[in-house]
């Protein structure tokens, strides 16, 4: 019980910083929020559309926390928001909690997902890479530095090697072609939210503006791309020559030009006549430098603030995982056969992001401060629910895998547990709590948490729980054995408690953030009784139900 008041006293103090201050956002930033609600209202008012109330304050402190730390919060960090008294709290939160230490810790898996989340054989460096986002955002590095360190890392550097995770991943299998393949589509979706596929054979048979040109112009800048290794880190080298040519619909060979999206065509130096000149040496075993760098050369012209690509891509990204629904939908099908729903927006939000250097936390804080994010999820108005696209209501969204597994692990104590064992195995005095962020990756890293979170990877955004999923929070040991009373955790503290309604109210406040209400504590009390004298069973059972529920699994 100590350890868990502890714990709970420890993320306080690092994110109830809320009630000793005011908001920070700047007045730029919020008028930009302005701006976008603004726009939104207006489509609303052109489909005479009302939209819904703001969020109640149970609701928006439990989607701050799963959106921004990606868990639910503690029932203290709950208290601590419901009694701080200022008109500005939800803001006030909004600030501190992307300051948090736990951001970063939480959204490099985000970032990871986007970009490698289709990939196989992932293992392999996966973690190096983790570490390097994590240290990005940290940092709050703009994205179109991390995007350079992705797309031509210098390997000479510690800080970049791991980046190069992201191109190295797709070299691991599969003939030069496929390798080629996989290559080009990371890069179009990743960095440019385009899938260029269609436009592989022939040009894309429903988007004038891309044709096949673009696809081969793309794969051109990276066809020199070859895996190597480090020690244990996978890293990647770029060889001096190599065309890439194909056969477009007329049957006719071509050559592709290093050509842009946009059309843009790079040219090449011509290539030093002496071969010696081809290569700079590279030392201490890393791989021979190319007189001229494909990658980089991409990377230096698509990659700046002008490039409407770039900068519209992350945008939509981070505007879909804060909503439910991205601006352009799906989000790697950016072109002009599928606008945005709301055009204005975003442009709004890409310019602003490029022209204030690509600042991730930025753009992330102009999005959570609108009125648009903070709205409630709950329709109560008259007529037919409006569609998902105009923003009118907030959209559920089913807790993500990691997400799903940092919850239970708060709910249960599991996290708590974990956390004073890897404090107990670090080097030191034993009173030495590892910082929230460390704390957060090793338990991430534990074996049977990652099995956990693997069993829920292959929902889609609507979710809709498979039967292997239900069997496997009913009845397999993992989840199973997190419901098992001892040291201090939630079952424990359950069958501890004396009265009825405290025991349901500490499911309750654990598990779904809130406190129960009339019907649930009678409900939940009348439980407890028909169960007898088994009191661990009943505490455990209780704990299932609320952990099973559908209220649990969304984010609302």
């Amino acid at each position: 019980m100590m350890g868990l008041l502890r714990f709970s006293l420890c993320l306080l103090a690092a994110t109830a910083g809320f009630a000793l201050r005011s908001s920070s956002a700047e007045p730029s930033l919020r008028s930009l929020s302005s701006q976008v609600d603004s726009q939104i209202e207006s489509v609303l008012q052109a489909q005479q559309l009302k939209p819904a109330a703001r969020a109640s304050d149970g609701e928006l402190v439990r989607r701050l926390y799963l959106d921004i730390l990606g868990r639910i919060p503690t029932p203290a960090e709950v208290d601590a928001f419901a009694e701080e008294k200022s008109a500005e709290k939800h803001h006030q939160l909004i600030d501190n909690l992307l300051a948090h230490e736990e951001m970063p810790a939480y959204w490099r898996s985000v970032f990871d997902e986007w970009l490698n989340g289709n990939a196989l054989e992932r293992d392999f460096g996966r973690d190096g890479f983790l570490d390097f986002m994590q240290e990005a955002l940290a940092t709050n590095r703009p994205w179109n530095e991390i995007a350079r360190q992705l797309l031509a890392p210098n390997v000479n550097e510690d800080r970049e090697r791991a980046a190069a995770y992201f191109l190295a991943l797709r070299l691991r299998s599969g003939d030069n072609a496929e390798k080629l393949d996989n290559l080009t589509s990371a890069v179009a979706t990743g960095l440019f939210g385009l899938q260029l596929q269609c436009a592989k054979c022939h040009d894309h048979p429903f988007v004038d503006e891309l044709k096949q040109d673009h696809y081969y112009g793309l794969s051109a800048f990276l066809s020199r791309t070859q895996d190597a290794r480090m020690k244990d880190t996978p890293i990647i080298r770029e060889k001096a020559e190599g065309e890439v040519s194909f056969i477009n619909k007329a049957k006719e060979e071509k050559s592709a030009r290093l050509m842009f999206l946009d059309n843009h065509l790079i040219t090449e130096p011509t290539r030093p006549p002496d071969k010696n000149a081809w290569y700079t040496k590279g030392e201490n075993g890393l791989p021979d430098a190319p007189y001229f760098s494909r990658r980089a050369a991409l990377a230096d012209y698509a990659l700046q603030p002008d490039s409407a690509f770039f900068k519209r891509a992350l945008v939509n990204r981070i505007w879909k995982q804060l909503l439910g629904r991205g601006l352009v939908e799906p989000v790697d099908q950016m072109h002009a056969a599928n606008p945005a729903s709301h055009p204005a927006v975003l442009d709004l939000l890409a310019d602003d992001f490029a022209k204030n250097g690509f600042n991730i936390r930025r753009l992330m804080a102009v999005i959570l401060h609108s009125e648009a994010y903070l709205r409630s999820s709950r329709w109560e108005q008259s007529g037919a629910h409006p569609r998902n696209n105009t923003y009118a209501v907030a959209l559920l969204k089913p807790l993500s895998p990691e997400q799903l597994v940092t919850s239970v692990g708060i709910a249960t104590g599991h996290y708590e547990q974990l956390r004073l064992k890897h404090s107990r195995e670090q080097k030191g005095p034993p009173s030495t709590a590892p910082p929230l962020a460390l704390a957060r990756t090793r338990f991430l890293r534990d074996r049977e948490v990652q099995e956990f979170a693997q069993r829920f990877r292959n929902q889609s955004d609507s979710f809709e729980a498979s039967a292997a999923q239900a069997l496997f929070l009913s009845y397999h040991p993992l989840p199973s054995k997190q419901l098992l009373p001892g040291l201090g955790n939630l079952v424990e503290r359950m069958t501890k408690l004396k009265s009825d309604d405290e025991v349901v109210s500490e499911a309750y406040r654990w598990v779904l953030s809130r406190n129960p209400t009339p019907d649930e504590l009678q409900s939940g009390g009348h439980f407890l009784v028909q169960m007898g004298s088994n009191r661990k069973e009943a505490c455990r059972d209780l704990a299932w139900s609320l952990l099973c529920s559908a209220e649990f699994r969304f984010n609302f």
